[in-house]
């Protein structure tokens, strides 16, 4: 990574955050001094199986635990919750931990529920391994879940540090469109000449599997510090509601969350008659690799009677007054959802040269 390590402190209500990224995370360990009595590892089995061995040399000479979930994006649901409650009974109340959260985003916020929840003393810092871990990182919460979208329980997210290492994001090939789809919100949220850096940057599947994102960390932090509770809740709603709908299950946690950001925005750009061309959009993302066509299985009119449901739930939905600056709060009508199911057809129609 070759830069040298860069800092920024992320400040929240409760306390700041210290986050250092630019370097890889050896180098970041051999300059932190960690005054714990042990540590406490919590990640994924992916990443357990390939940095253990590291991770726990890293940490010498400090007394290493570790506690393994599964690889599933939320894996901060109670399930695992309970059983890495159980795990933490086996240690002493007398001595200090520090708790590091490595993995995916279910992983972070798990670390953080248990942290701020437990009777054990302990420091908190937070090893995402993707730009969408590293943005879930900095949250303003933690949350507990029951099923993907049941929140159950939640506290403060407060960690002291988050490392950031961005050579192990670019080994996971899998996963650059989920974090190319965070660079995306930041652009279509809060920057407008981002969203066309973006366009302009990435005009095919292999430039997003080829180019690094290492250099739009500090946007995704700085976007995160002015916007974040935005930036997380814009496509919530319509994300949800896939859960909630016949058929959901035949898309992936991460689809739902692209479809949610889509519908979201094709609703916003029809119901404030914004001057954006949906249509050249929908074609960028379609060359970039996302699935823009939803399976025959799942119905659009079900779904969006779903949209409808939630929402008299939850608070009236974000909107844009133009991209990159979000105007306030209004409610989705019955009329608006059909317009936008009717354009999205409209626009796959011609994705598709029919």
């Amino acid at each position: 990574m070759g830069g040298g390590c860069m800092e920024f402190v992320f400040s929240r209500k409760e306390q700041q955050t210290q986050i250092l990224y630019g370097e890889t995370l050896n180098a970041v360990l051999r300059t932190q001094e960690i005054s714990n009595d042990q540590v406490i590892i919590l990640t994924n089995q992916r990443y357990y199986d390939r940095f253990s061995e590291k991770l726990t040399r890293l940490f010498l000479p400090k007394e290493v635990s570790w506690y393994i979930c599964t690889n599933q994006m939320y894996c901060n649901n109670f399930t695992e919750f309970q059983a890495f409650m159980s795990f933490l009974s086996r240690f002493s109340k007398q001595e200090n931990y520090l708790i590091v959260g490595f993995g995916n985003e279910g992983v972070l916020a798990l670390s953080s529920f248990i942290h701020y929840t437990s009777v054990l003393t302990s420091d908190l810092w937070l090893i995402p391994v993707s730009l969408r871990a590293l943005a879930k990182s900095v949250k303003e919460s933690a949350i507990i879940v029951k099923k993907p979208d049941i929140p159950v329980l939640q506290s403060p997210n407060v960690p002291q540090v988050v490392v950031y290492d961005q050579t192990i994001a670019e080994k996971q090939k899998d996963g650059k469109l989920v974090d190319l789809l965070v660079l995306i919100r930041c652009g279509l949220l809060t920057d407008q000449a981002f969203l066309r850096e973006l366009f302009r940057t990435f005009l095919t599947e292999k430039q997003v599997n080829n180019r690094s994102f290492a250099a739009y960390t500090d946007r995704v932090i700085q976007a995160y510090q002015a916007n974040g509770a935005a930036l997380e809740e814009y496509g919530q709603v319509f994300t949800d509601a896939f859960y909630k709908t016949e058929n959901g299950h035949l898309l992936s946690d991460a689809m739902k969350l692209f479809y949610g950001l889509l519908f979201h925005l094709i609703w916003n750009v029809q119901q404030q008659q914004l001057a954006v061309k949906l249509d050249k959009l929908c074609l960028w993302l379609d060359q970039l690799g996302f699935p823009l066509v939803l399976p025959d299985q799942l119905s659009l009119s079900d779904y969006f009677q779903q949209v409808l449901l939630l929402q008299k739930k939850e608070k009236k939905l974000l909107f844009l007054s133009e991209i990159g600056t979000i105007g306030g709060r209004t409610s989705a009508l019955e009329e608006d959802l059909v317009q936008t199911m009717s354009a999205y057809q409209t626009i796959i129609n011609q994705i598709r040269g029919t």
